[in-house]
């Protein structure tokens, strides 16, 4: 499901739909204490790191698991009572733009929101149809739209906190 958000997110931001906040759901909340649920918990704390870390510097929001399924009128304010108490839902979370994809005369750019990170201090491989991002110790494993996945990295420099990666055909040799 995470690595499906993170595509979407890139497909989104293909066609400059902007994402300003992330929800994760269905977290056991903490007063479940029952030992059948510690590994669930375990394992869920470590997505939801996965989450954090992949999706930054997006806020993100967390709904619990309900007793119930969510359906109906009743349920939907339930869910919303939770994720925005006061808050005006309508609001912009998140301004800046953290994933822009652009499309050139024979390649495309990909253009990641990374303030403050020297260019130096950046590692990139691609496997597949991710892109492995290391800065440090950190490291990020961005799902790939189709029209970048079949193409090469062949460069990157940064600008204006954005890392601008450009992608093309790899060439023939």
């Amino acid at each position: 499901v995470i690595k499906e958000s993170l595509r979407a997110h890139a497909y989104l931001s293909l066609y400059n739909v902007a994402t300003d906040l992330v929800v994760a759901n269905r977290i056991i909340p903490a007063e479940v204490t029952d030992p059948f649920f510690q590994r669930w918990k375990e394992n869920q704390q470590q997505y939801r790191q996965e989450i954090h870390d992949n999706f930054r510097p997006l806020p993100v929001k967390e709904v619990p698991l309900y007793t119930e399924e969510m359906c109906g009128l009743q349920a939907l304010n339930r869910l919303k009572d939770t994720l925005y108490k006061d808050e005006d839902p309508t609001q912009v979370y998140y301004a800046e733009s953290t994933i822009r994809i652009r499309q050139e005369k024979d390649s495309y750019s990909l253009e990641l929101y990374l303030p403050g990170i020297p260019k130096d201090q950046i590692q990139l491989n691609k496997s597949g149809d991710e892109l492995n991002i290391r800065i440090g110790n950190h490291r990020r494993n961005l799902v790939l739209p189709q029209a970048l996945a079949a193409l090469q990295p062949t460069g990157a420099k940064m600008e204006e906190d954005y890392l601008k990666i450009r992608f093309a055909e790899a060439a023939k040799v």
